[in-house]
């Protein structure tokens, strides 16, 4: 089982291209539910060393086909101090904002190897009765900068499309449902599942740069992933990476709140308006805001899937 468990997660990390740490491993070890011991752990990674399935690179795990996941996180590495001052200084003006509760970077710079030219994907959490105004208050400074994606296409976009309320923090509604957008030609053609991997490892590796305690009630409501991954531990505030609570806040205004619901509605595109609530992409409702028209789960998925019987893994979808 545990074999199974290190491969099927290793799968993941392929197909999303990602060379996972051994931490990172072992915090995102999909067990099925199953409760596993750490020694366990650590003797299948050596016996998948020994066998050759697996290589340990500068500290990072891959299949033994896919050393070059290594060499290319190397490289996109090198953005990441530039890419992490930058979220801080997003994070301390989202944390302005009196009903913000909960910030983390999410994606691939989360992980460490964003492009240089790609955006910076935020996760939010704020206050109920507080969503339209929380984030039209958030998006204010960098739509006048023209900071946000699509606006000329600069480096480091500020992508302020994921906001929830502390009465939603229960997301297995915001996962995908059993249906098809489109095929997959890398993966081939294969049955589509109810699980949604990328939402679940999405999930384990956010990285939190404000929290004021909100996210332990954020973990334990998401207890249908965290099961699943019986060796994940909670998101920690690194102690260097911290923003801390402004003595200053923009106060929240519930007069506010119809005002920038009514003004968002209208100012949003064409493609949010008629996607809107068709399905877990884009989602308008008084406890989530969620703008991923451009969603890829579908297609990691797929990948995933084709992953896993390439290497022999059982399916637990």
């Amino acid at each position: 089982m545990m074999r199974q468990s290190l491969l099927r997660t290793l799968a993941f990390h392929a197909a999303w291209e990602h060379a996972p740490t051994l931490a990172e491993w072992n915090n995102t070890l999909d067990t099925a539910g199953a409760e596993v011991e750490q020694e366990d752990f650590l003797a299948a990674v050596q016996e998948l060393l020994t066998e050759k399935i697996i290589v340990e690179r500068l500290g990072r795990f891959v299949f033994s086909d896919q050393i070059n996941l290594v060499e290319e996180f190397r490289q996109n590495e090198l953005w990441f101090a530039r890419k992490l001052r930058v979220a801080r200084g997003v994070a301390r003006w989202l944390a302005r904002i009196s009903s913000v509760r909960f910030v983390a970077l999410c994606n691939t710079t989360a992980l460490g190897h964003a492009r240089d030219a790609g955006d910076l994907d935020f996760f939010v959490v704020c206050s109920a009765g507080s969503l339209m105004s929380t984030r039209a208050l958030a998006v204010l400074p960098y739509k006048f900068l023209k900071r946000r994606p699509g606006d000329g296409g600069s480096r480091d976009a500020v992508c302020l499309s994921y906001f929830v309320t502390d009465d939603g923090l229960d997301l297995s509604s915001h996962q995908l449902r059993n249906s098809k957008f489109l095929p997959c030609r890398q993966a081939g053609e294969f049955r589509i599942s109810c699980d949604d991997p990328y939402f679940r490892y999405w999930f384990l590796s956010l990285l939190p740069l404000y929290d004021d305690g909100i996210s332990t009630d954020l973990w334990r409501a998401n207890s249908g992933i965290t099961k699943r991954h019986s060796l994940a531990r909670r998101w920690e505030l690194a102690p260097d990476l911290k923003i801390e609570t402004p003595r200053f806040r923009i106060p929240a205004s519930g007069g506010l709140e119809s005002w920038a619901a009514k003004f968002q509605m209208n100012a949003f595109p064409p493609t949010i308006r008629e996607r809107m609530n068709r399905d877990t992409r884009v989602m308008i409702t008084d406890k989530v805001l969620k703008f991923h028209v451009d969603d890829r789960r579908e297609y990691y998925r797929q990948r995933y899937e084709a992953e896993c019987r390439k290497r022999g893994v059982y399916e637990v979808f």
